[in-house]
């Protein structure tokens, strides 16, 4: 798919998303001039739009959430896309988001606006982190002196993991600085996730440092846990995310140049991306390797009307594509799938579920992972759920799922396999979702059919993506012999 073709909405001082790299490099004379409002807004747009199609929909693929029913995606269900299916998503994230927010920062430095400079700083965070998760050693310390170095060295994803913690450190600091120490306009309506309260992007820095570090656990699973409960608690105190209404997300516009990006994809390519049926059938309250027609359990999840439409369609059924095959049956539903909706970049759900995660790591018959399990699972139902006469998703009926699929035993593996798969439901459409998955084997997906080949040897789920054949061909110190599988990420071995 050749996703960088979407036009999606930035600000006149800003770029619009194209496929060559001279296309989608800044102009250095307008950009330089835009004001630090213009580069945020349009910085967070292209980072939200690149989050959701150019990592949220491949990954996704991946991990069996969606498939790849027809047309060019079809290569992303069964690995066989190679390596110039991975140009876009280098570019955009690259060029797109990651330069703009470079400027911005470097603005708000020279202008005294630590609140600028602050947000500037959690973005990059986010967009190298997910940039990294995805291929493994990448660009980091030269990667944005695109005037300078025009083939930028590969820094070991070890070092980058490092100098992400310490960005997100003196972002806090700077987002905890008096509004007056700000010498200029504040952050405001640019800001289109946080419309520039402070204290909700030091809530989301600090989720985004337990994020980062339980993406170690198979590093040290004890200091892995023990670094995620430090970011989110202050002595007792939470300060991750703490209502659905603090989620970092960016809702996108009713016009069809600035509509969500699935949106955007399921109008000009109908019928391209439809549900894995590994995710519909858990949808179904089925288990996750149960054949793709099995009719649906009496207790199905609460939010499935909300992610998937029925097929056939006026039906009350529900399937997923079985991976490698073919074929478009439910497709995205309401809640991601229309103009308006959503890309989430980290939730209040999420931190719940990264802290029943560590305390299980640390203690599995701590009482307060079932605590943070069971607020998680009921985060996502209000985000979700928004119709109040569903009679699949009454307040009987969630507690009824929470208490069928969401009760803690005390043994690890059991409840660690409880919490991803509920995890993998609640994060839909996030690349999240997939590096849970390589960390700790769940959601026990089947591999997909017709995925033994070049690019993926073993046939096996991917642990990575190759590097962009852009890449290979212009810069001479990208690694050589990835695929799908090899070399495995700094976190994953």
């Amino acid at each position: 798919m050749r996703y960088c073709q979407y036009k999606i909405w930035l600000l006149t001082m800003l770029l619009i998303s194209g496929c060559r790299l001279a296309d989608t490099n800044i102009n250095p004379n307008a950009s330089s001039d835009a004001p630090v409002s213009s580069l945020l807004s349009g910085a967070e747009v292209a980072l939200s739009f690149s989050l959701g199609v150019d990592a949220g929909l491949i990954t996704s693929t991946v991990i069996q959430q969606a498939s790849g029913a027809n047309g060019d995606a079809t290569a992303n269900d069964n690995y066989t896309a190679g390596p110039g299916r991975f140009n876009a998503v280098w570019t955009n994230f690259y060029y797109n988001s990651l330069e703009n927010l470079y400027l911005l920062k470097q603005k708000a430095q020279q202008q005294n606006l630590p609140y600028y400079t602050g947000i500037s700083r959690i973005l990059l965070t986010y967009g190298f982190g997910t940039l990294t998760d995805l291929f493994g050693d990448i660009p980091y310390a030269q990667a944005l002196q695109l005037r300078a170095q025009t083939a930028p060295v590969y820094d070991p994803q070890e070092q980058i993991y490092q100098a992400l913690q310490l960005q997100l450190d003196t972002a806090i600091q700077e987002l905890s600085q008096p509004a007056a120490s700000n010498q200029g306009a504040l952050p405001a309506s640019d800001d289109l996730i946080f419309s520039g309260d402070p204290k909700k992007w030091v809530a989301a820095a600090w989720t985004l440092k337990a994020r980062y570090a339980i993406h170690l656990s198979k590093q040290d699973k004890i200091k892995a846990a023990g670094n995620v409960l430090a970011a989110l608690y202050n002595n007792g105190s939470w300060r991750g995310i703490a209502t659905t209404r603090q989620d970092a997300v960016l809702n996108f516009g009713s016009a069809a140049t600035n509509a969500n990006p699935f949106y955007q994809q399921n109008t000009t390519r109908p019928g391209w991306i439809g549900l894995g049926a590994a995710f519909v059938n858990l949808l179904n309250g089925n288990g996750v390797k149960d054949t793709a027609t099995q009719p649906a359990a009496a207790l199905p999840d609460p939010r499935r009307a909300y992610f998937a439409t029925p097929f056939p369609a006026g039906s009350p059924a529900y399937r997923g594509g079985i991976a490698g095959v073919p074929g478009a049956y439910s497709l995205i539903g309401s809640y991601f799938g229309t103009a308006t909706s959503p890309v989430i970049l980290l939730s209040f759900a999420e931190a719940k579920f990264l802290e029943a995660e560590a305390r299980l790591l640390i203690n599995p018959a701590d009482p307060l992972a079932q605590s943070a399990l069971k607020e998680a699972i009921r985060a996502s139902f209000e985000k979700v759920i928004t119709n109040a006469e569903d009679t699949f998703a009454t307040p009987a009926r969630q507690q009824a799922y929470i208490q069928a699929k969401a009760t803690l035993t005390g043994t690890l593996a059991t409840d660690l396999q409880t919490v991803i798969t509920q995890k993998y439901i609640a994060l839909f459409l996030q690349p999240e979702a997939w590096t849970d998955y390589r960390r700790t084997g769940y959601p026990d997906i089947p591999a997909a059919r017709n995925a033994t080949h070049g690019f993926n040897p073993n046939g096996a789920i991917p642990r990575r993506f190759p590097y962009p054949q852009s890449e290979q061909s212009l810069n001479n110190h990208t690694p050589a012999g990835s695929n799908y599988q090899t070399p495995r990420l700094w976190w994953d071995q």
